[in-house]
């Protein structure tokens, strides 16, 4: 059933436009053909591309309670400008990776990212509060384009066996971008104030873009046979249209059931964010801005060791089943690597809530957060590559699919945790996240077992 699917040889055709002219590499026939540096370098692009959108919706962390004195408002409101910009990151992907299947990759990161970089001005230079909402979300849209198309980029240049650690660097990026945010938001509004943030988030945005445009090679090859002529008005509508058919991939059971998984796991992932910089600003540790940033320094170094380990487990695990099965590959293979994450992602929601709501010494809490963060990434690193390869050639559309319910359930969990930590406390809020995403396991039981299933049921009707 998930055997690769053999090369067609179709027409082809990689006509250099006036766009591919403007990058420095090469567009290629076959895209897997790139050197082995040359597609690591094009992993490392995306990668940063992707770190964009979690880092910009991050930024803004540590200048939490400025924004409450200089706007006169309160923390829910704030926290609206994180809420709009998740919700912008769950929708938009939805048409981006459909748009890169038409128009390119190369065109719809460089266009995208032009459209953010012009918002997050906007917002900079604002001095009311809801028209910084609202462009915060136009921003989360032009950003958020990489979530989806990067995947799509890596299915590219990778066969199956190779994109696991492919994978694993590029969620690396996504995962750390609302770690590292804090750190640096924290460090620059000291020093410049809330506003340089989303300065330097201009920049950042604007520099992104232009590495795409000059150094990211297109990488999707369309066969001439299926490239047909439409009507403008027909255009209009199939562009409009397009996330409705790639919601369908969420009736699949077995990529519903896991994207419900790594969803919780997420949204638990923005529920600790939002909090701590409310619990390490407030006596007993009352620390400063940028000593609230360097906490998430933590969470990076588990999310580091997880995506080397996890990545590279996964695509051994699918090697040894093609080793074992004459060359056939079966995507559930990974999931069976998931266990190795599955246990920290509580443990260290636990740990970390109760002691510093005890208000245990500043680094104790910190342990916790390193094991949340290094089962996270575990868990994702094992799943993307499953996500991506159960649907050959849509795993861009099945990725947007993740984002759309991860960043829906990251942004109501944006708006819960503060009200949820003031009202029963850092320790019991943490304890029912834990206790969510150890029940959500389950979700991973059944898809293991169902695929399982599927693989015997073709096996039974062979024999007479």
């Amino acid at each position: 059933m998930f055997e690769a699917k053999p090369t067609e040889s179709t027409s082809i055709s990689v006509t250099q436009t006036w766009f591919d002219r403007l990058c420095f590499f090469q567009r290629r026939e076959d895209p897997k053909s790139h050197t082995v540096w040359q597609k690591y370098s094009i992993v490392a692009i995306i990668t940063l591309s992707a770190f964009t959108a979690p880092f910009a919706s991050c930024i803004l962390f540590p200048s939490f309670t400025t924004l409450v004195v200089d706007f006169d408002t309160t923390e829910t409101k704030v926290a609206l400008t994180t809420t709009v910009f998740l919700l912008g990151l769950a929708f938009a992907p939805l048409w981006w990776s459909t748009l890169s299947q038409e128009y390119g990759r190369r065109p719809v990161l460089v266009f995208s990212f032009l459209i953010s970089t012009v918002a997050v001005i906007v917002c900079a230079v604002s001095n009311l509060l809801p028209l910084i909402i609202v462009f915060r979300m136009i921003e989360a849209i032009g950003c958020s384009s990489a979530q989806s198309v990067g995947a799509g980029v890596i299915s590219d240049i990778f066969v199956p066996t190779e994109r696991g650690s492919a994978l694993g660097w590029f969620y690396l990026g996504t995962l750390i971008g609302p770690l590292v945010a804090p750190i640096i938001g924290g460090a620059i509004q000291i020093w410049l104030g809330w506003r340089a943030n989303l300065y330097f988030m201009a920049i950042f945005t604007f520099s992104a873009s232009m590495l795409t445009l000059t150094c990211l090679p297109e990488t999707l090859v369309k066969s001439a046979e299926n490239q047909e002529k439409i009507r403008w008005y027909q255009t209009i509508q199939r562009d409009a249209l397009a996330p409705l058919p790639k919601l369908k991939f969420l009736m699949v059971p077995s990529i519903a059931l896991t994207i419900a998984y790594v969803s919780i796991c997420f949204a638990s992932l923005y529920c600790f964010n939002t909090t701590l910089p409310y619990a390490y600003s407030a006596p007993h540790y009352n620390f400063s801005a940028i000593e609230v940033g360097l906490c998430y320094l933590s969470n990076c170094l588990g999310y580091a060791i997880g995506s080397v380990v996890g990545g590279k487990l996964s695509d051994a695990k699918l090697r040894q089943y093609q080793l074992t099965h004459d060359g056939e590959i079966h995507p559930a293979e990974r999931i069976k690597t998931v266990w190795y994450g599955v246990g920290f992602v509580p443990a260290g929601l636990v740990i970390y809530g109760w002691l510093v709501e005890k208000e245990v010494f500043w680094l104790a809490p910190l342990v916790g957060a390193f094991l949340f963060g290094l089962g996270l990434m575990l868990v994702t690193s094992t799943v993307m590559p499953f996500l991506v390869d159960i649907k050959p050639g849509v795993g861009a559309s099945v990725v947007a699919d993740l984002n759309l319910v991860r960043n829906i359930l990251a942004a109501i969990g944006t708006v819960l945790s503060p009200i949820a930590a003031d009202s029963i406390g850092f320790g019991w809020w943490m304890t029912i996240l834990a206790i969510i995403c150890s029940l959500s396991v389950g979700f991973m039981v059944i898809v293991t077992r169902r695929e399982a299933a599927e693989r015997k049921v073709p096996a039974s009707e062979n024999v007479v």
